[in-house]
């Protein structure tokens, strides 16, 4: 049975029919009426609203209830079917019109209702095609209020996951970018922060291993627990202890971690002091040279019990820039199809080769992202987070 839906968009199929009616001569003259519009349309019939519910056929289409069966009368039949079966559109059968009870049950979730004796096989036919088609507006409409409501908590979690730079100072060229793995419109664990204080700019990039909301939440649990004890005036190694002591209290598995690069740079900006858990290096450019910064890192975060912090000096004389990065940007394919992973050597002669080339400081990010997934062969699975900063003679 094939006919344009009714809304005229895309044709409306009915091929699997469910009745459940315990009258022989009712399913009788039912298949006899359908027979003559459509004789391809498969039926499957039970006598009981149990023996449909123990057996349901998982192509089913649409469903003829009878609302007078042996096990379940009136609407009850349909609140159990509807509770089995909830996607299934669902045209009631009842014994008279003047019950009222055909209304009632539109009003309890089916799509039409027939009275018995009334009705021929054309109109079955109509009512059997509009009621799949208007299961199918729900079905979409309800996808659409749940896609809304999706995008609404995407939004927040991207919100707290990208947030405004607490900075005040001019003598420092700054660039952000993030970009989703594929397949996700929200970032995974990936998180940056920076925040300016009496002493100094202090910035966080950070990666909570997995990726979804779960893991997106407790991102931004754990950036905004560092932005607060960094404005509390915490020194690096309290702040790291107590952003670890969050992502313990928060994660909701013992094998939930994350890593993070900490650095905070001086007020005259001559030196940054470094700490890194378990995070790849920060690369450091001066002119044309790009060289990772020589940092022990210590374990990721949930393994720094009785582990020492000492962030290491840095010095930053003359024109520099600073590149924090998520390993996304690294963990990709050297070459389409091979297991060799892109690396670090690879993202420092390609942060290199654009800076030669005087490439505006804010196009360096996606610039290194296309170049790696063009060497991947494709977008890159991992969330990607960059965190570029600069002084202003080397920020173009």
């Amino acid at each position: 049975m094939l006919q344009q839906g009714p809304d005229g968009g895309e044709p409306v199929s009915l091929r699997s029919l469910v009745i459940v009616e315990d009258d022989a001569g009712d399913t009788l003259l039912v298949a006899e009426m359908l027979s003559d519009v459509d004789p391809d349309v498969r039926l499957t019939c039970f006598t009981t609203l149990q023996a449909a519910l123990d057996d349901w056929p998982a192509d089913a289409d649409c469903v003829l209830l009878d609302l007078g069966l042996p096990d379940a009368v009136g609407l009850s039949a349909l609140e159990k079917l509807r509770v089995q079966v909830p996607e299934v559109p669902v045209v009631v059968l009842t014994g008279r019109l003047e019950d009222g009870i055909g209304p009632e049950a539109l009003a309890a979730g089916a799509q039409d209702f027939l009275v018995k004796g009334q009705v021929d096989g054309p109109a079955l036919e109509r009512s059997l095609r509009y009621a799949v088609e208007r299961g199918r507006a729900t079905a979409y409409q309800r996808d659409l209020v749940a896609a809304e409501l999706r995008s609404q908590e995407n939004t927040r979690l991207q919100r707290g996951l990208l947030p405004n730079p607490i900075i005040g100072t001019a003598k420092l060229g700054l660039a952000l970018f993030s970009r989703p793995g594929s397949e996700r419109a929200l970032l995974g664990g990936d998180f940056y922060d920076v925040v300016e204080t009496p002493t100094g700019i202090h910035l966080l990039i950070g990666d909570v291993s997995g990726h979804g909301p779960d893991e997106a939440a407790l991102g931004v649990a754990l950036r905004i627990a560092w932005r607060a004890l960094v404005l509390a005036g915490l020194d690096a190694a309290a702040v790291l202890r107590g952003v670890e002591q969050v992502l313990l209290a928060e994660r909701n598995d013992d094998e939930r971690f994350a890593t993070v690069a900490m650095v905070s740079l001086s007020p005259s900006l001559s030196h940054a002091e470094v700490v890194l858990c378990g995070h790849p290096p920060p690369m450091l450019v001066r002119g044309d040279e790009v060289s990772e910064l020589e940092v022990d890192a210590l374990p990721m975060l949930t393994m720094l019990h009785g582990r020492s912090v000492e962030p290491v000096t840095v010095a930053l004389d003359g024109a520099w820039g600073l590149l924090l990065f998520t390993d996304g940007l690294i963990e990709g394919g050297r070459t389409p199809g091979t297991t060799e992973r892109f690396g670090a050597q690879e993202l420092a002669r390609n942060l290199a080769a654009l800076v030669a080339k005087e490439t505006a400081r804010a196009e360096l990010a996606p610039m290194l992202l296309a170049e790696a997934e063009r060497c991947h062969g494709g977008p890159l699975s991992d969330d990607v987070a960059v965190l570029l900063v600069g002084s202003l003679d080397w920020w173009r």
